[in-house]
């Protein structure tokens, strides 16, 4: 670019070039010059009616593949401004950059945010539940409305006049039922809630877990905050290298342990000049190192054998011409399932699932899961190949030997993702939404949502909800009913912000089995994602993606693939010609927390205990109330009071103002109809 400030000033630079055909390209070239002299606040402006002009009744129904490139590479470039990409054009040519200021700034992440956020409540069907929900109803003699259930601030600063407990919290599952203060439906005062969350609201497939924190201390039990929990991601980093599902980890445990420090020290003839030496001192002796490689080899390596076979147990093989009793696969036969996947490729378009009393037998003969069954069997038996043709009886010489070789560290990976897929989908859940809601974030309230969020309480309520839940996927790779372990023994969750999150930080809380809950950094994640992308770019690209492949690929249904959304998003930006990874990097990297919620959680992820340590009797409802009013407790004392008493302190060194007026500054209202947004959006996950 001609302007070298803007690229040392910046964190990514792109040209943006959309493949459009001739027609379509010459009126992008016209718009470009357009917005090379359009002031920039002008330019989202610009790109709104060039759309308008060009628009169309219903995308779905529009067969002009040109047209709808064009359209979705202008509904692009209004997203990409909206998420803080500047352009500036020059001689016809469009250069869109990002600047490194701002990008760790919570309220510049809260305005990229925004655009979507806000385009939720521009629809009829939000417009309309909002209203109802704020309007006043009928219900045991009373007007009752969703305000009945925001937090009087009076009553709490009135209970801390008194000395009286200030509120006393208690966590409600969400289910079908009707509150029984208001009449009105659990669900829809969870949905209420979540939309003041600065991240837009949308509904999460799989398994999920929806929770109010209620305080009886007030009238109508009102709401203290909302969470959530929903499926795990299948692929982070981080997370699997610390439970041990990777061949870093594995090789991390097979190297002697050390500690490396480093000093400053004086070199000769030098008058006085230093280099930094790196010290590396053994935490073990030579003996304790071989012992214990020893032991975890004799541990892991049967483990991995183990995770190939029963991962091949569980693949439906009648029309894959394997036999189970095959202990030397062929390489000739492992490519033929390949070619095989690649030719049922083609037929896995417009893919339906029959949710209602499927066959299974029938449901895995379908071109989707025939072919995703070959392709699964053909990595899993390279894998085993791999393992029987080890030469070494020793188990340490035979993970050292695996991890010397390429194709042996990717067996090792196989082995690992074989085990790692049936704890990601049963034992383990990410929260997704998790905050406090005014007046009582005042108090420290989201502290106390994310510690119940991990309680005993939850615990109980996803074992039973899920301890007969028919596994979707499993159930058509194997041709028949499988039902998982719903034991929860893992929560992960990432912050909204890269610098942190004040609510999750240093929660500790000691457990009464001698453990503690704790929210772990684990690391930061990459910062790619579709949350920036809006509904419109996203309706163009399914169509055009529809029209290239002559059918839907991406259906939403079990067995296309993990994320759907962020696969759609991906092919529909290399469709249009724009660079995916340019784009779906959103320069808002996350802080990963993980929360092990059994004294062996690492151990039974891995396979090597199959029993749970949580320290309380899951069965016994008085048991797990007990221990999650502990928590409740510990917050109280722990935080809440420490709070007030940092209140009255600060209060007591000045006398200015009134205390109360100066302790707490509570919103007065709150609003959706009125268009005030009264409760300021809460960290979300």
């Amino acid at each position: 670019m001609k302007n070298s400030k803007i690229a040392d000033s910046t964190v990514a630079i792109e040209e943006y070039v959309p493949d459009l055909s001739e027609k379509y390209q010459t009126r992008f070239t016209a718009l470009v010059e357009k917005l090379e002299s359009t002031l920039p606040h002008n330019r989202n402006y610009l790109l709104e009616e060039e759309l308008k002009r060009i628009g169309i009744e219903s995308i779905s129904e529009c067969a002009d593949i040109d047209l709808l490139k064009y359209m979705a590479s202008i509904s692009l470039l209004k997203d990409l401004s909206l998420q803080g990409w500047q352009f500036r054009a020059e001689s016809g040519k469009l250069y869109l950059f990002m600047n490194e200021d701002n990008l760790d700034d919570k309220a510049h992440i809260r305005y990229r945010l925004s655009a979507e956020r806000n385009a939720q409540f521009k629809t009829e069907s939000v417009k309309r539940f909002i209203i109802r929900m704020e309007t006043q109803r009928l219900f045991k003699g009373e007007q009752v409305s969703i305000k009945n259930l925001i937090g009087n601030k009076d009553v709490l600063i009135q209970n801390i006049r008194k000395g009286s407990k200030v509120c006393d919290p208690y966590i409600q599952l969400v289910t079908q039922d009707k509150d029984e203060f208001t009449g009105i439906e659990l669900s829809d005062i969870w949905r209420y809630f979540r939309y003041t969350w600065a991240i837009p609201y949308k509904t999460m497939p799989g398994r999920n877990l929806f929770y109010l924190v209620r305080d009886r201390a007030q009238k109508y039990h009102p709401i203290m905050g909302i969470f959530a929990l929903g499926n795990s991601v299948l692929n982070l980093s981080v997370r699997d290298e610390d439970i041990g599902w990777t061949v870093e980890a594995i090789k991390k445990n097979m190297q002697q342990k050390v500690d490396v420090s480093f000093c400053e020290q004086e070199v000769a003839g030098t008058d006085g000049g230093k280099i930094k030496a790196k010290i590396v001192k053994t935490l073990e002796t030579d003996e304790e190192y071989a012992i214990r490689i020893q032991n975890y080899s004799n541990k892991i390596m049967p483990l991995l054998i183990q995770n190939i076979d029963t991962a091949i147990g569980d693949i439906y093989t009648r029309d894959l011409g394997y036999h189970r009793k095959t202990k030397y696969p062929k390489a000739e036969y492992i490519e033929e399932l390949i070619n095989q996947a690649i030719e049922l490729e083609a037929l896995s378009i417009n893919n339906k699932n029959n949710e209602k009393n499927p066959n299974w037998i029938e449901e895995t003969q379908k071109p989707l899961f025939k072919k995703k069954r070959a392709t699964e069997l053909a990595k899993l038996l390279k894998a085993k190949k791999t393992f029987v043709e080890v030469p070494y009886e020793d188990n340490t010489k035979k993970l050292q030997f695996l991890l010397s070789k390429d194709e042996g560290r990717q067996a090792i990976t196989t082995a690992l993702i074989a085990n790692r897929k049936c704890k990601i989908g049963s034992n383990m859940m990410d929260i997704i939404v998790c905050g406090s809601i005014p007046p009582y974030n005042e108090l420290l309230g989201g502290k106390l949502v994310s510690i119940l969020a991990c309680s005993p309480t939850v615990i109980r309520d996803y074992t039973h909800r899920y301890a007969q839940q028919v596994s979707e996927i499993a159930s058509r790779m194997k041709g028949q009913r499988v039902v998982r372990d719903s034991r929860l023994v893992y929560l992960g969750t990432t912050s909204l912000y890269a610098i942190g999150s004040s609510q999750y930080n240093r929660i500790k809380v000691p457990l009464q089995n001698g453990s503690k809950l704790e929210y772990k950094k684990m690391g930061i994640t990459e910062g790619f994602g579709t949350v920036y992308f809006s509904n419109e770019t996203s309706s163009m690209f399914s169509r055009i993606l529809e029209i290239i492949d002559g059918g839907k690929k991406i259906n939403h249904v079990f067995g296309e693939g993990t994320s759907p959304r962020f696969r759609m998003i991906s092919r529909g930006l290399k469709a249009i010609g724009i660079r995916a990874d340019a784009f779906l990097k959103h320069y808002s990297p996350r802080i990963v927390y993980s929360i092990n919620l059994a004294s062996n959680t690492n151990e039974f992820l891995l396979g090597i205990d199959q029993d749970v340590e949580y320290g309380f009797d899951i069965e016994d409802n008085q048991d797990v109330q007990a221990h999650t009013q502990y928590l409740i407790d510990y917050w109280y004392n722990r935080w809440l009071e420490m709070r007030l008493a940092s209140f009255f302190w600060n209060c007591s060194e000045s006398r200015s103002k009134p205390m109360y007026s100066r302790a707490f500054s509570f919103p007065s209202s709150f609003s959706f109809a009125k268009g005030s947004f009264g409760l300021n959006p809460m960290n979300s996950l």
